[in-house]
């Protein structure tokens, strides 16, 4: 049913209810059941003593115990006293799409119950929907003017022994992911979504709420609280008693739904889209100019403010023109759809948003600018900054910092979404609220953060996420939509999961923009970029090949007749992968896989022709992963590099300098020992005319160490590489530029101290 619908449907019944309220007078202790399209699933509400109940089963196993419903606002308090008045059901079977996601086609199938009841002269309406895989129900008051709503009774009271995952309420949702045993389930407050395990495992209940913040700012995010007995009650959380301890709300009104995906097995979870089925239709009607994405994004790897670690002068890397321009050329060499340029782009000297837009579409790739809550401000999400950034011809805006978990911050949400509808502008949010199917309704919204990622692997931003918590998310927050964890960190000298763990994340956490964490020029140099190359960020269809929350997760995905699977793991394990339940047609395909290699800070690949009754056999590392291709066009490789390279271990050596063995770096070896004992190497390059070369050095570094270089036997330079590599086994590239000679030319590196480690160099010939 349309909202519309639903809205007229409000008012029709209010007339009756306001005319004639005793005539539709039910006694109490009256029940209602609703079954879903299959059967499986019978949600019953209760009316006795006046109070209201509701209890859910599914397959005839109990889901929800008889839990409390009602509201209370400052002129009804509809916590007992009442009476039925009607009740009626529609049902309906729809499907449409929303540009990208974890299918291509969302089927719509429910049954749903409308409930009437009254107190005196007031009317409460409960929409119950039932779907085979969950259910999800909403409160309305009919009328018009306004009212206050002070208190939320519904609660869930789990059967005994259900415990879960979940984490402390925080309004980032960047909490660290944790079972809950039924004990401390019954003294612990917890954000949603949180996962239930019914009956040791029979069936599996994600407890979470939709259609919350495209609800025209009516209602807060809500918490779950225990109390004895498995009993877990609504509340707003702590953000929205900064505005009152009462919700504001216009006649007619209707909350968000509360809403229970509830399946007997893990793959139907993953691949519900039950929180997207219980917002309204699409306001956009045409929807071609929504594209997801790839996204090149240099935060991460070269944004230090804040870093205590990093010099003043060098904490705001990506503040420059230039540097974002390096980012367009790598996504267009990747085949990259976006570059994201984040915080700092309004302090540019060299260039501006406008130009790099101008350079960045003849390449064939778009922007994303970075923007606030904060809108009198120059990076502010306004009506007035969206319209004039849209002229400049951004592709997009990532709204940062909207961590508000109130009617405010909702309303602030659902704004920009309108009106960057309007502006035909895409929307992804940062430190923001779960998402709850509003992309539905705003399919421009690609994408929100709403989880612990990436992000926090920077050094001075602790916890870092660990394999458990990476290992819980495809089975709760990712179940509810996009997910912008912002995958495949290499560089960060806090590592807990291994390379093969980070490049699975591609495949298994589904994001309609993928902003990819590290540097252009750590993947420059890395075997798993090729990978990254062809993976997609939008789906056909997802099968969950195996997996259990907390332990690890195999993710396969269709995009046209290619299929990529992604596994990760806590520990140590081997994966074994039929691939008969891929469907695969028949005749040869070949598989490309990515693994651990010996360490977890490599990975290996294999080849091999596989058809439709083959099995992959995968040994994973603790803490590992891997990522697989399985095609018959699609070939991975990296883009053309146009440098001509010299080998460290085949230049000339001095002092202490040595070649030493390196399952990353380009020929497998480095030159290491730099800067002990006058420990340097001298490469000798040839160039055909005499000019300025840009000159790549490959290197390998933990901690800032700066090089000298001397062109040919002149004074030393000092190069300012101040960004290091995270590893000795990661290689990362640095680009400057050197006057070379025609002909011949030494180029010697040093180090004044300790010094990095050179895989190789590159020159730029013309």
């Amino acid at each position: 049913m349309s909202f519309k619908k639903a809205v007229s449907l409000i008012l029709v019944l209010t007339m009756i209810f306001t005319f004639a309220p005793s005539a539709f007078a039910i006694d109490t202790g009256t029940q209602y059941s609703t079954s879903s399209p299959d059967g499986t699933l019978t949600a019953t509400m209760y009316l006795e003593g006046g109070q209201l109940y509701y209890s859910v089963t599914k397959n005839g196993a109990t889901i929800v115990e008889k839990s409390r419903l009602g509201l209370k606002t400052t002129a009804t308090d509809f916590y007992s006293g009442m009476s039925f008045v009607s009740t009626s059901t529609t049902s309906w079977n729809n499907t449409y799409s929303i540009p990208g996601g974890k299918k291509s086609v969302n089927e719509d199938n429910a049954v749903q119950r409308e409930y009437a009841v009254s107190k005196g002269s007031a009317q409460l309406i409960i929409y119950m929907r039932v779907y085979d895989d969950g259910f999800g129900f909403r409160y309305a008051i009919p009328g018009m003017g306004e009212a206050f709503i002070e208190k939320e009774y519904t609660e869930y009271n789990f059967p005994n022994g259900t415990g879960g995952w979940g984490h402390p309420p925080v309004n980032t949702y960047e909490g660290t992911w944790q079972y809950y045993s039924p004990t401390a389930l019954n003294t612990s407050t917890i954000s949603m979504p949180f996962l239930a395990s019914i009956n040791n495992n029979s069936y599996w209940a994600l407890f979470t709420e939709a259609n919350v913040f495209n609800a025209d700012g009516t209602y807060c995010p809500s918490i779950l609280t225990g109390s004895a007995g498995q009993n877990m009650r609504f509340s707003c959380g702590a953000d929205q008693a900064l505005y009152g301890t009462q919700i504001q709300v216009a006649l007619p009104f209707q909350s968000p739904y509360r809403a229970v995906i509830v399946t007997d097995n893990l793959n139907d979870l993953v691949n519900s889209t039950l929180v997207q089925n219980l917002n309204p239709e699409s306001k956009i009607a045409d929807t071609s100019w929504i594209k997801p994405g790839i996204s090149a994004w240099s935060w991460w790897s070269e944004d230090y403010y804040g870093d205590p670690n990093v010099p003043e002068g060098y904490r705001e890397v990506p503040y420059s023109y230039e540097r974002q321009k390096d980012y367009v050329d790598f996504a267009a060499s990747m085949g990259w759809e976006y570059v994201t340029v984040d915080a700092g782009w309004v302090k540019w000297t060299d260039g501006t948003i406008e130009d790099l837009v101008q350079y960045a579409e003849t390449k064939d790739v778009g922007i994303f600018i970075w923007a606030s809550p904060y809108v009198h401000t120059p990076y502010g999400a306004s009506r007035m900054n969206l319209r004039k950034w849209a002229s400049w011809g951004i592709k997009g805006v990532k709204v940062d910092m909207t961590a508000n978990e109130s009617q405010v911050g909702m309303s602030f949400l659902e704004s920009v979404a309108d009106y960057a509808a309007e502006l035909k502008l895409m929307v992804y949010y940062h430190n923001s609220t779960k998402p709850g199917g509003e992309e539905r309704t705003w399919p421009n919204v690609i994408s929100s953060e709403g989880v612990l990622g990436s992000e926090r692997y920077k050094l001075y931003w602790p916890p870092a996420p660990t394999a458990v918590h990476n290992t819980t998310l495809p089975f709760t927050r990712n179940v509810l939509g996009s997910m912008d964890y912002t995958p495949v960190a290499l560089s960060n000298t806090n590592k807990n999961t291994t390379q093969g763990h980070q490049l699975a994340m591609s495949v298994v956490y589904e994001s309609k923009i993928q902003n990819y964490a590290d540097s252009i020029d750590i993947y420059a140099n890395w075997k798993g970029t090729e990978l990254l190359r062809v993976v997609p960020a939008s789906w056909d269809e997802t099968k969950l090949l195996d997996g259990f929350p907390g332990t690890h997760a195999v993710m396969a995905r269709r995009s046209g007749s290619d299929w990529y699977i992604g596994a990760m793991t806590v520990g140590a394990r081997t994966v074994t992968i039929p691939l008969s339940s891929l469907n695969l047609e028949p005749g040869d395909y070949t598989a490309y896989v990515y693994k651990d290699g010996a360490t977890g800070e490599s990975i290996t690949k294999e080849i091999s022709t596989v058809t439709a009754s083959s099995t992959l056999t995968i040994p994973l590392l603790a803490t590992g992963g891997a990522a697989v291709l399985i095609s018959r066009n699609t070939v991975p490789s990296m883009p053309e590099d146009p440098y001509t390279y010299y080998e460290a271990e085949n230049a000339t050596l001095t002092g202490s300098a040595n070649v030493v063995s390196c399952v990353n770096c380009s020929n497998g070896y480095k030159v290491g020992n730099m800067g002990s004992n006058a420990g340097a190497v001298e490469f000798n390059v040839t160039v055909p005319a005499a000019g300025a070369y840009k000159v790549k050095v490959n290197y390998l570094a933990v901690g800032e160490r700066l090089p000298n270089y001397s062109l040919n036997g002149g004074p030393n330079t000092l190069l300012n590489i101040r960004l290091d590599s995270g590893s000795w086994n990661v290689v990362r590239s640095y680009v400057t530029t050197m006057n070379l000679n025609a002909g011949s030319n030494t180029i010697k590196f040093s180090y004044p101290n300790w010094g990095a480690e050179i895989d190789n160099i590159g020159i730029l010939v013309p």
